[in-house]
């Protein structure tokens, strides 16, 4: 099949080929389409957003942690257990409940920054 393209070589050196490679990861573009829009003076992704969106991946995922835990202790407590267990365990509950709600604000806050900063 045919194509338009024209291929365009060019000589780096190695910290110029790192340098290229790590720009180009950060902001999830090939080689090609970075050094494209570069030279077209296209908008560039702003690797900030990328970083948030992973971090509140990874909080979602504590978040689920914590709800599995939580309901195993739930699970616990269907058990016959003495007073004082039952009321470290009831305390624990209201603890993981707190950071899930926690959690949960942060991945807004992170949220409502991407977006506010996207406008």
């Amino acid at each position: 099949m045919a194509t338009t393209r024209n291929l365009v070589k060019t000589y780096l050196d190695d910290i110029e080929l790192a340098r290229l490679d790590r720009l180009a990861g950060q902001l999830r573009l090939s080689r090609s389409e970075l050094l494209r829009r570069l030279l077209m003076n296209r908008k560039l992704p702003d690797h900030r957003t990328f970083e948030a969106s992973h971090a509140i991946l990874d909080l979602l995922k504590v978040n689920a942690d914590q709800a599995r835990l939580g309901n195993l202790f739930k699970l616990a407590l269907d058990e016959p257990l003495s007073a004082d267990l039952l009321a470290k365990f009831d305390q624990l509950i209201v603890e993981i409940e707190g950071t899930q709600n926690a959690l949960k604000d942060l991945v807004r806050q992170i949220d409502h920054s991407i977006r506010h900063k996207a406008q």
